[in-house]
């Protein structure tokens, strides 16, 4: 015997879990409900109109089978969206009637007050009046006029009071008319029992617009001390469902980038043609182009300075390493509603050792920054993200932190001293091109002077450079560096110096490039 399906069992759920990855999220519903025998329909409601149906998972514990299960928009949430408002704007007027009722009758207190004012002007022109019918219209008019300044008072705190609550009302239905409630989604399970039975169910499903980006806080008390670094995750969602007091999972995946591995095709290298208008000609036959990539070549930074100590910090949250990213669980609930808001969530405080430094290149900047190199960073699984710094209890600006690296020393930037001046000049005076045989030889004489206004000492990384010949013909020659230290490759001159409170130094970057007449070349 057959028994009869129940049509559209409507089905309550709650968002438990949220899986936020860099784009996107994995929304984790669970619901429980009474399966009577036979075969039934069970409608899970109020689900973001732009979930992922490819994405449904439906897990369920109990004595029955699934048959299937099947998404719809549901555009039922319009007729509520619009109940909504009608509600609004029917309460709007009755605060906007009392509130022309209210301006009504202070007009009128107005008008009586004037009344009164000009009546008290013409019976003070009357001789006829004796002392005693004056003193009487004049007590009168006092208590009056005492009665019609309280009601004026009165009407204007209540008319304030009903101009607040008719914004609130507007700014109301101008929220509803904004929200996102055009549509939602229905999931559809149907269930085959035999007998009656109760279930739990959780469901899984992917949405868009819900995202999480990294940012920082990055505070060092002085150049003796730790650096203490707040790792913080900026959620956001406008899925067209509030998450209230959901456990929080924040995942370094991106299911909207392709997981399909990228395939090499051949570079092919030839020399271009030109087309001259009767016929192409190889550029073999004209010039020589050379093609190519470079890498960047950066020499290794020092590591000396100011070592901080290291001190433990105990881990705010529980991370989960998988294969392709990493996992913050977030121990407490959160609530994030769907209004596109920014919601900040730590996810770990830790102090590190550091190196400090200051380093300067006064040919690009004549800034002075203090800079913390730490080592092991990659232990802490930092994405790039904005740093809010902070130097001494002071708020000093902003920088980004860049672990797009293969670095073993994460250098951050903790922003520029201005106790500590450095300039850079051209001494015009030696500047010299001379004309020799069939060539032109041009100097260079460049001073970088150093000043410490510090009570305290500080190690102070000068960085400059000569120019670096990619031709054959054109020839340059160190003459003065100061007892810095050259990069052959780069051109890069190096100074590693100590200064002592209030001492100066002075350095001298002098080289020669010498190159054919018959060219030019720009020389700095």
């Amino acid at each position: 015997m057959c028994a009869m399906a129940d049509v559209d069992q409507k089905v309550p759920s709650k968002v438990q879990k949220v899986i936020v990855f860099l784009s996107g999220a994995q929304v984790t519903r669970n619901a429980s409900v009474t399966i009577n025998p036979g075969v039934s329909t069970l409608v899970f409601d109020g689900i973001s109109a732009g979930i992922d149906a490819q994405s449904i998972q439906v897990k369920a514990n109990g004595k029955f089978t699934i048959l299937s299960v099947k998404s719809e928009l549901n555009y039922l949430k319009e007729e509520s969206k619009q109940k909504n408002i009608d509600d609004l704007l029917a309460q709007q007027k009755i605060i906007s009637d009392k509130l022309q009722l209210a301006n009504s009758l202070l007009y009128i207190n107005q008008q009586e007050e004037s009344m009164l004012m000009k009546n008290q002007s013409v019976k003070s022109d009357n001789a006829n009046l004796n002392v005693a019918e004056l003193k009487l219209a004049l007590d009168f008019q006092t208590q009056r006029l005492t009665e019609i300044k309280k009601k004026q008072i009165q009407f204007n705190n209540e008319i304030a009071d009903l101009n607040t609550q008719l914004q609130k009302y507007n700014q109301q239905i101008a929220d509803v008319n904004n929200g996102n409630t055009k549509a939602t989604s229905n999931i559809i399970v149907t269930v085959s029992s035999k007998e009656t039975t109760e279930a739990a169910f959780a469901l899984n499903y992917m949405v868009p617009n819900a995202n999480w980006y990294p940012t920082y806080d990055i505070r060092a008390k002085d150049v003796n001390s730790p650096i203490n670094i707040t790792y913080k995750a900026n959620v956001s969602q406008q899925t067209g469902e509030d998450w209230k007091n959901v456990k929080l999972t924040l995942s370094t995946g991106n299911p909207s980038v392709s997981g399909s591995k990228p395939e090499l095709s051949p570079y092919y290298l030839n020399f271009p043609t030109y087309y001259t208008g009767a016929a192409y000609k190889s550029s073999s036959q004209l010039n020589e182009v050379a093609i190519g990539y470079g890498t960047d070549r950066r020499s290794d930074i020092k590591e000396s300075g100011y070592l901080a100590e290291v001190v433990a910090v105990a881990p705010t949250v529980q991370l989960k390493e998988n294969q392709t990213n990493f996992e913050f669980n977030i121990a407490d609930p959160y609530s994030i509603p769907s209004d596109g808001k920014q919601c900040v969530v730590e996810i770990n405080q830790v102090n590190v050792n550091a190196t400090y430094q200051y380093a300067v290149a006064p040919k690009l900047s004549t800034n002075v920054f203090l800079t913390a190199m730490i080592t092991d960073w990659n232990k802490y699984n930092m994405l790039p993200g904005q740093v809010n710094l902070f130097f001494e209890d002071t708020y000093i600006g902003k920088s980004v932190l860049n672990t797009n690296s293969t670095s073993d020393t994460l250098n951050i930037s903790l922003g520029a001293d201005k106790n500590i001046v450095v300039t850079r000049t051209l001494q015009k005076e030696l500047m010299q091109k001379q004309s020799i045989g069939s060539n032109n030889k041009q100097e260079r004489d460049w001073v970088i002077e150093v000043r410490n206004h510090k009570n305290q000492p500080v190690k102070l990384l000068v960085e400059d450079q000569v120019p670096v010949s990619q031709n054959s013909a054109i020839e340059v020659e160190k003459q003065q560096l100061s007892a810095g230290i050259p990069d052959e490759l780069t051109g890069k001159v190096a100074w590693n110096l100590v200064l002592k409170p209030q001492d100066d130094k002075k350095l001298e970057l002098k080289y020669q490039v010498k190159y054919p007449k018959n060219q030019q070349v720009i020389v700095e």
